[in-house]
């Protein structure tokens, strides 16, 4: 039984029950890829500079785990911490070869670039902004020194993916599940656009 988008391309005409057969077809392997566990060998280290981004870094977390990744929250200052930061850093390096780093510090962001800049693996600013001073928190994760490397984002979800896409690389099944996700938007996509559809006139 074929269940990927090819069954879509193959149709010569789309009805709304092909798109159904499409649509189920998506269910069935993102169910099937919910029945197997996460390989422990990666691990998504979501750091706060500061408890009170517990929220923002748990919705981080949820998300991590939807994809399949491994993840473990911790709080620390790069700015009041700075060798109790480095210090964990190198405790994760030491027994894990596949790590990303999600940093969540707002104001001045010092946790995300100092990082960067001591260790060899991925870096991913997520700083949990609020409108009255979004322009000044971002600024701070973006204007970076140079040598720098670390990621900005703004959304949980988009930490997450970028997560996953970096680590996907070398593990199937978080491709798979980012995979199933993608094809997912598209048939969405199409079925609104079906019902959409429709010359309109008075």
């Amino acid at each position: 039984m074929m269940v990927d988008k090819q069954v879509y391309r193959n149709l010569a005409n789309v009805t709304a029950a092909d798109l159904d057969v499409v649509k189920r077809n998506f269910t069935w392997v993102s169910d099937e890829l919910d029945k197997m566990d996460a390989p422990a060998s990666h691990l998504v280290v979501i750091l706060m500079g500061s408890a009170s981004d517990k929220e923002h870094c748990e919705k981080i977390a949820k998300h991590c785990a939807a994809l399949g990744l491994n993840a473990e929250l911790r709080v620390t200052s790069a700015h009041k911490g700075t060798q109790t930061t480095l210090h964990m850093v190198s405790e994760y390096e030491s027994v894990l070869s596949e790590l990303v780093f999600i940093t969540v510090a707002g104001r001045s962001n010092g946790l995300g670039p100092v990082l960067s800049g001591n260790t060899n693996y991925p870096v991913i600013n997520c700083p949990p902004v609020k409108p009255e001073n979004v322009e000044q928190d971002v600024w701070s994760s973006l204007n970076l020194p140079s040598g720098l490397g670390c990621a900005t984002v703004l959304y949980p979800e988009a930490a997450a993916l970028h997560a996953a896409q970096i680590l996907g690389m070398k593990n199937f099944l978080i491709w798979s599940k980012l995979r199933v996700k993608q094809l997912d938007n598209f048939a969405s996509l199409i079925m609104a656009d079906k019902k959409m559809r429709g010359v309109r006139s008075n």
